[in-house]
């Protein structure tokens, strides 16, 4: 059997022992995946895209949990923060495939529900830092030339998780996107049906 028929093979029997929120959740994420990410080439959106996708999922009353935390390649003791969507304790990630900063960050798996849909880079996930991220941090602070940026992703991580905590406060920054991406917008895309 072929790669394509082996991987094709695999995304059949894992869909058949998703439950009906699972396959929500799988269905919904793909179509963000395929009609949005990839047709856009759209990065850096981990936060924006997982709240989306979580309260989009919620009209459907399908209970998800986006999650505000850090990420590590294994390459270096370096946490990134990021955000992914949980249900039933499993993630999904749709954003790692295409960093923002690729000289930086290796691409990594696509995950659905735990699934990895496409292969790439397989990142750890955290709620918290290591000691050992927590030390590099510090150094970084204490050089001029890094701490104004340290200091810009920490303000923007305790953001980001403090909105993770409201739906209201969650679709009010999916609102005030400058770009004009917010969410009836996105769900626009997604459900590939025109704006009214």
């Amino acid at each position: 059997m072929g790669q394509a028929k082996l991987k094709s093979a695999a995304i059949q029997k894992w869909l058949a022992g998703l439950t009906e929120d699972e396959r929500a959740c799988a269905d919904a994420s793909q179509r963000l995946l395929h009609r949005f990410i990839d047709s856009t080439g759209a990065t850096g959106m981990c936060y924006r895209l997982t709240f989306f996708l979580h309260l989009y999922l919620a009209e459907r009353h399908v209970g998800t949990k986006p999650v505000v935390g850090f990420i590590n390649d294994g390459t270096d003791n370096v946490m990134v923060s990021h955000a992914w969507l949980e249900l039933g304790g499993k993630k999904t990630d749709l954003t790692l495939a295409k960093t923002e900063r690729p000289d930086l960050n290796l691409p990594g798996d696509v995950l659905i529900l735990d699934f990895p849909i496409r292969r790439a880079h397989r990142y750890t996930y955290h709620l918290k830092r290591t000691p050992q991220a927590i030390e590099l941090e510090e150094r970084w602070l204490r050089r001029p030339n890094s701490a104004d940026v340290v200091k810009q992703k920490a303000a923007e991580h305790e953001r980001m998780n403090r909105l993770s905590g409201s739906a209201d406060e969650m679709r009010s920054f999916l609102d005030s996107a400058p770009d004009g991406l917010n969410f009836v917008r996105l769900a626009s895309i997604i459900d590939d049906r025109p704006l009214r």
